[in-house]
């Protein structure tokens, strides 16, 4: 008597077995390092819109990627200024908001707040006024001229690195 042989489906040709995503959790404080992709500007931005950075390198956890080198990191400006007539220097503040995980799932980074100031021309654009205004009294009105001059806006160099972190435990469902 013969006997009959039968394939199980993981053995039948075509069939896989789906693969199963086990959920890694991230540990609150976990360091993830940024960078600029781009020169961000402050007379570019105005308030509430988002800046973006990427992430350095992987982060993984048990051996496990879930968040991939190059993964997105997106911040939000809160202030920011171009430089200003007499020699006002230009202001960006932002904080980080989240970075993209293996699963498209936002991962919550801690708002520390980023403060950059421009170079202020102001001491300068004050001391050309003041000697043009007493060495040359009849042209006194033209000092008024330095003060056209605008000081220097605040900007994050294309290639700047930053240290953020994870805040609070994340999930990540990897494969």
């Amino acid at each position: 008597m013969v006997e009959a042989v039968r394939l199980s489906k993981a053995g039948m040709p075509g069939s896989a077995e789906p693969q199963r995503i086990e959920p890694s959790q991230i540990p609150d404080g976990t360091l993830i390092e940024i960078e600029a992709p781009y020169t961000i500007n402050s007379k570019e931005f105005k308030p509430n819109d988002e800046i973006s950075f990427r992430v350095i390198n992987p982060i993984k956890i048990d051996g496990v990627t879930v968040i991939e080198q190059g993964a997105t990191a997106t911040g939000r400006i809160e202030k920011a200024k171009r430089g200003g007539h007499f020699g006002k220097a230009g202001l960006l503040v932002w904080t980080m908001q989240t970075v993209t995980a293996v699963d498209g799932s936002q991962v919550p980074l801690r708002t520390v707040q980023e403060r950059l100031r421009g170079d202020s021309k102001a001491a300068k654009v004050a001391t050309k006024m003041i000697l043009t205004g007493a060495l040359l009294p009849l042209i006194a009105p033209v000092a008024l001229l330095h003060g056209f001059k605008r000081g220097e806006d605040a900007f994050i160099p294309a290639g700047k690195r930053y240290d953020v972190f994870v805040n609070g435990q994340a999930v990540v469902k990897s494969r």
